[in-house]
């Protein structure tokens, strides 16, 4: 994990998290003769690095389904024929892309890219928990329309620009909100009409069950991760940023788009089990003093598990949930191109060991 504090980021999009299935690729069976497979991320490790011509599976089901979204007219089968390329390079040449109907890391990044002009719920996990300065997506255009039903008179331009953050402070102080033109929960909640966030209560004993529920009711909502996600003042999923980025998706696609690392992962679970803040960094957490070593044997699911070779050099985090028949197990968010997840703890080789909240 990167080792920053809370960077500010510029981010200028929105990458849609799609419903995953998970089916593995085959070229050999016919569309025809088979159910239609269920879609499958295309930025996910389940998909190939390039999608093309003569394939059949989730990935293209997922990649026909998107071209449909953007106005072409397939069959959604998941079978990659002649008609399918044909709508890729369309695709392609619309977006100032290299057409060789050819889908690689370039083609999946920008069919996830939301037209700004849709707007989306702020509330919502495809929102960062605080909107960032020259933020250009569906997120802004919502602000946007929600300040000016509350008064204001912006142009909807989907940019969180000056004008947009003066009407946020403005706002802000007329409902009696600190005035940082910051679009935080506090904010959200005042636009919404909803009731103000509250600082989640210490679950003292009962914080590890709950970390274990947190993580794995995020399994299922397709959260991302993203290289420095989850590192704002607020604690949730966030735009990252691309200072050291390492990822398998050339360019860093981190800053457009909004999820979670894995040490904002831990951080974003322990806090809304109301152990406060645990540390940004994989190396924050793994010498806050409030942790403990522990053995396998003796370890409480909710612990965190560290990889690495020392304290010095640990690189990723995840959150031990106990064992299945035998097996232990964490959720975690894995790297770039995955979703927050189940893994086995033997999935990563360098086992720092097993660490406990003890206050």
């Amino acid at each position: 994990m990167p080792a920053y504090g809370n960077l500010r980021r510029a981010g200028r999009g929105l990458a849609v998290a799609a419903a995953a299935g998970l089916l593995a690729l085959s070229t050999a069976m016919p569309a025809a003769a088979a159910t239609i497979p269920a879609r499958t991320n295309l930025l996910s490790s389940d998909c190939p690095s390039t999608v093309k011509q003569g394939q059949f599976s989730g990935c293209v089901t997922e990649l026909q389904t998107l071209l449909d979204l953007g106005g072409a007219s397939l069959t959604v089968d998941g079978d990659f024929g002649p008609a399918t390329t044909a709508a890729v390079q369309a695709y392609q040449t619309s977006k100032g892309l290299t057409s060789d109907g050819l889908v690689g890391p370039a083609t999946k990044s920008a069919l996830y890219y939301e037209d700004p002009a849709v707007a989306i719920d702020l509330r919502t996990l495809r929102c960062p928990v605080d909107l960032e300065p020259d933020e250009n997506d569906g997120c802004v255009t919502e602000l946007q329309n929600k300040l000016n039903a509350h008064g204001a008179s912006l142009t909807v331009d989907h940019v969180l620009g000056t004008g947009t953050t003066n009407a946020v402070r403005t706002y802000q102080s007329s409902v009696g909100l600190p005035a940082t033109g910051v679009v935080n929960p506090a904010t959200k909640a005042k636009l919404y009409g909803d009731p103000a966030p509250q600082q989640p209560a210490d679950l003292g004993s009962g914080r590890y069950a709950a970390v274990v529920d947190f993580g794995e009711q995020a399994t299922g909502q397709n959260i991302q991760y993203v290289w420095g996600g989850g590192h704002e003042t607020d604690f949730g999923p966030s735009i990252g940023i691309c200072d050291d980025y390492g990822g398998s998706i050339t360019p860093c696609p981190a800053d457009k788009e909004v999820g979670l690392d894995c040490s904002g992962f831990a951080r974003w679970l322990y806090w809304r089990a109301g152990a406060g803040d645990i540390g940004q960094t994989t190396k924050d957490q793994v010498v806050n003093p409030r942790f403990t070593k522990v053995t396998a044997a003796t370890a409480t699911p909710g612990d965190l598990v560290f990889f690495g070779g020392s304290a010095a050099t640990v690189h990723h985090v995840g959150v031990y949930t106990g064992t299945v028949n035998g097996v232990a197990m964490m959720v975690n968010a894995p790297q770039t191109a995955s979703y927050v997840r189940d893994d086995t703890i033997a999935s990563h080789s360098d086992l720092l060991g097993y660490y406990h909240l003890s206050s």
